[in-house]
């Protein structure tokens, strides 16, 4: 496994390195990251589990699977190549970005996550984020100063990118995964742009034109699956906020100064990837502990700034934070993908991180001229959020715990049924069994009281979900499908999905079809 990490790693900076020898073939280098990303999927595949192979073999098998890493590669090369102080503004002289972009991006994810339901979001996704691309491309030709007004109208419809991108990656049967390669992808192509910076219109329209796809592919994804633990999940929002503080200092203080002293520019990248690997792999064995190698990462590179640091502690501590980084984001996406409302779990989540991020470059951008005054800052900021974790998680456990443990046992309650009683819960049992949602994938449970219920075949009885059966009476009914999906407060793309399974499995080619066979 280590030498094919090597040889991967060996491979994308081939490929770098031997653009720059020659700048007439820099452009070259996008297609040979494109090559270096099939050798990645390769090694992935590698990396995971045996039974892991098999699925991501079976996932493989549908190239609808691929939508939605393509969709979150996107939107975060968008991210990292312009709007957060990307080097693609910076080639024209737009600097600051995120002061303009950020508060208009975090105002408008917390109205689509409180104010927006899912059918509505779908119906302006796709305006916004063709809007979003078409305003990137024009930043390639405007002055700076109108740049900047341009930056805050992206503010606005790159909300609906973040979320749309989002969205796709809960619909997905591999969610995480797909972050992971998402992140991963997104940093490999954002490589060569970091190394040979420039304001060409072509890279402009390079990493514009995919946000016009999202809303597009996610709309071809099904309904993503419940998710009935994600209510024990908001305690960890404190922490996302405290913690991005001190990614808003590390792009308004550590960054500048990795750049004037970079020893080999790009190579804090591949500790991001690193990092990424390594927090797939914890995150599903124990998520506190991937959050915890994240902060203590982010400790490493303040404690290699202190003191005037030299070139090579500046590169140190930058590889440290990238590191951290990259454990943190992947928990954060984690914890964001078990939400069972995902426009509303990620407008709300990503607004919490982003105001982090634009707190730290509040204070980086004051106390830029005090590197101690911020060094300082970053380690109270990482104590910090570690207190925040531990006493606002064990507040939440203490309150789970009393509200799973009951006062009295059942046997002590007039009218209890008698016999021996499960073991109580205790702190330490987990989450409580939550209650079972209407669910796409489970068996349906017909009322004897349904007058629906003759109408159906046996077999059907028992290929049906609960959530088909209830679209199809529905249909019976003579609803539409998009009074079906108002209803139901889902989509009409996924009313119609749930129509094309039942299709499926009733053996009919449309609606008459079916109802003829109903019928007879």
């Amino acid at each position: 496994m280590v030498g094919n990490l090597i040889a991967f790693l060996l491979s994308v900076s081939g490929s770098a390195l031997g653009a720059g020898v020659d700048i007439a073939n820099q452009r070259r280098c996008t297609s040979r990251c494109f090559v270096n990303f099939l050798f990645f999927l390769l090694f992935l595949s590698l990396f995971c589990k045996p039974s892991e192979k098999k699925s991501i073999q079976r996932a493989a098998m549908k190239i609808s699977n691929l939508f939605p890493v393509i969709c979150f590669t996107a939107f975060v090369l968008w991210l990292l190549s312009t709007v957060m102080d990307g080097p693609l503004l910076s080639a024209l002289g737009i600097s600051n970005a995120t002061s303009f972009f950020l508060p208009v991006h975090i105002a408008f994810l917390l109205l689509i996550g409180l104010f927006c339901p899912p059918g509505l979001f779908e119906r302006l996704a796709p305006a916004n984020c063709i809007l979003s691309a078409g305003l990137t491309l024009a930043l390639a030709w405007v002055t700076p100063p109108v740049g900047r007004y341009i930056l805050m109208l992206l503010g606005a419809s790159g909300a609906f990118v973040t979320i749309g991108a989002s969205v796709a990656l809960r619909r997905s049967p591999a969610p995480l995964l797909c972050a992971a390669f998402g992140l991963v992808i997104a940093n490999l192509l954002f490589m060569p742009l970091g190394i040979w910076p420039g304001g060409d219109w072509w890279r402009f329209a390079a990493v514009a034109v995919p946000l016009s796809a999202i809303p597009f592919l996610t709309r071809r994804l099904p309904d993503p699956p419940e998710a009935p633990d994600a209510a024990s999940l908001w305690h960890y929002l404190p922490f996302i906020a405290v913690f991005q503080i001190v990614s808003g200092l590390m792009y308004s203080f550590l960054m500048p100064a990795y750049h004037k002293s970079a020893l080999l520019p790009g190579s804090e990248l591949l500790f991001y990837i690193a990092a990424v690997f390594a927090a797939f792999w914890l995150v599903r064995k124990n998520r506190d502990l991937a959050l915890v190698c994240g902060v203590l990462s982010g400790m490493a590179a303040f404690a290699l700034l202190q003191n005037s640091p030299a070139p090579l502690q500046v590169n140190m501590g930058m590889f440290a934070m990238q590191a951290g980084a990259g454990f943190i984001d992947l928990v954060i996406i984690a914890i964001l993908l078990t939400f069972p409302r995902p426009v509303r779990a990620f407008g709300i989540g990503t607004a919490t991180l982003c105001t982090g991020i634009l707190a730290g470059k509040i204070i980086g951008y004051y106390f830029a001229d005090f590197s101690e005054v911020i060094v300082l800052t970053g380690n109270l900021v990482l104590n910090l959020s570690i207190l925040v974790l531990y006493f606002v998680g064990r507040h939440h456990y203490i309150s789970q715990a009393r509200i799973r443990t009951p006062s009295s046992t059942v046997e002590d309650r007039p009218g209890a049924p008698h016999g021996p009683m499960p073991p109580a819960r205790t702190q330490d049992s987990g989450p409580p069994d939550p209650p079972m949602p209407v669910s796409a994938d489970r068996p349906i449970h017909i009322s004897n009281e349904d007058p629906f219920a003759d109408k159906l075949p046996a077999h059907l009885r028992l290929l049906l979900s609960e959530r088909e059966y209830v679209v199809l009476k529905r249909a019976l009914a003579g609803q539409t499908f998009r009074e079906t999906a108002r209803e139901l407060a889902i989509s009409e793309s996924t009313v119609k999905t749930y129509m094309g399974r039942i299709y499926e499995k009733m053996g009919a080619k449309g609606k008459k079809q079916l109802f003829e066979m109903l019928k007879n």
